[in-house]
């Protein structure tokens, strides 16, 4: 008979039916909300043949925001990967293009996008990160079965070249000028970040409570991001972050979040973490994350076991060698610079241990 879309967002496929009494009934498919659902409604339909009683409805293609949506549900995402999607969808995406009809996006609504983000100051990585979202969501919509767009109208869209800077770890005599103009809650954020190698942020630095804490064993449990690792690890707690945290612990009212403001758990602290820098006269691009990265650079500096660390931080040990090669690669020079070269003079030891042999006899 029809396909229709009823007031809960549902789409929903009408067709008769014969009766044992020879009349006829009408009854109804569901299918779901959303432009797949949609979709799988006209299929259905023509599947039926009822186009042919009644002409069906022209279908327009669907909104932007309708894709996404459908994306963002439908794909097999880690927990932390939809979240980010949803943030930038939320915040920046569609705002900007999410009520245009997805197969009208054309080049100019993407170099008005990307004026739009640079006015915000917003550099060019990241809007390159945004706008690949955009074309995953457009390029999936064609992959569907049936189609949900017949095709993506930016597929040869040339999006800004990423700019991404390397961004070096603070030195030494900058992370104490960062701690020494941090707020008390910031003190404790910096020094379990520098001390542990944990990513700041809500899963694993944030997330930390007194109860993860094993006085007797002198480490600390923390649940791993999202990064396709264990779920949580079991980092040794180094002797100066043990005594500062033994002082904290004394002085916390509520044993709950070791990061709180004033008894209330912490969500985030982008802002005392631009106060502090401020504070402490640095000017050049610093992110929390970079407390991680300095952990590792640090370790690594000093010799440390690639393997081993690689456990500490939650990460693949192909990871560390792979970002922080800058560093591996010294300490393999310095493991090739131990052997001696071949027709030096031998060790005094070996030297001694020949001129104890016997004289050889013919």
């Amino acid at each position: 008979m029809a396909v229709t879309q009823i007031s809960d967002g549902r789409w929903v496929c009408y067709y008769r039916v014969p009766d044992p009494d020879g009349k006829s009934r009408v009854k109804k498919e569901y299918f779901g909300r959303g432009p797949e659902a949609e979709s799988a409604a006209y299929a259905r339909n023509d599947e039926l043949a009822l186009k042919k009683r009644r002409p069906a409805r022209v279908k327009t293609a669907p909104k932007f925001y309708e894709l996404a949506a459908t994306y963002a549900i439908s794909r097999n995402f880690n927990q932390n990967s939809k979240k980010q999607l949803k943030i930038r969808l939320k915040a920046t995406i569609l705002p900007l293009l999410g009520n245009k009809t997805a197969t009208s996006i054309n080049d100019s609504d993407m170099d008005r996008y990307v004026r739009k983000r640079r006015t915000h100051g917003v550099n060019d990585s990241t809007i390159c990160r945004e706008l690949t979202d955009v074309k995953a969501i457009l390029n999936w919509a064609t992959t569907r079965h049936p189609k949900l767009i017949p095709f993506n109208p930016i597929a040869t869209y040339k999006k800004p070249k990423a700019n991404d800077e390397i961004i070096l770890p603070p030195t030494t005599q900058e992370a104490n000028a960062i701690l020494s103009a941090s707020c008390p809650h910031m003190v404790r954020i910096f020094k379990l970040s520098y001390y542990l190698g944990l990513r700041p942020g809500a899963v694993e630095l944030l997330s930390l409570t007194w109860l993860n804490v094993n006085w007797e064993n002198q480490a600390i449990r923390v649940m791993s991001a999202h990064k396709g690792g264990p779920v949580s690890r079991d980092v040794p707690l180094h002797k100066k972050l043990m005594q500062n945290m033994k002082k904290w612990y004394l002085t916390d009212e509520k044993k709950g979040n070791i990061i709180h403001y004033h008894g209330k758990p912490i969500k985030k602290f982008q802002t005392s973490w631009k106060g502090a820098l401020e504070r402490a006269g640095i000017t050049r691009r610093l992110r929390p994350y970079d407390l991680r990265h300095f952990f590792i650079t640090t370790a690594l500096e000093n010799g440390a076991d690639i393997k081993a660390l690689s456990e500490i931080v939650g990460s693949r040990p192909e990871t560390l060698m792979r970002h922080y090669q800058h560093v591996t690669t010294e300490l393999r020079r310095k493991t090739i610079a131990t052997i001696p070269n071949l027709g030096d003079t031998v060790s005094p030891k070996r030297k001694k241990a020949e001129e104890k042999k016997p004289p050889l006899t013919y």
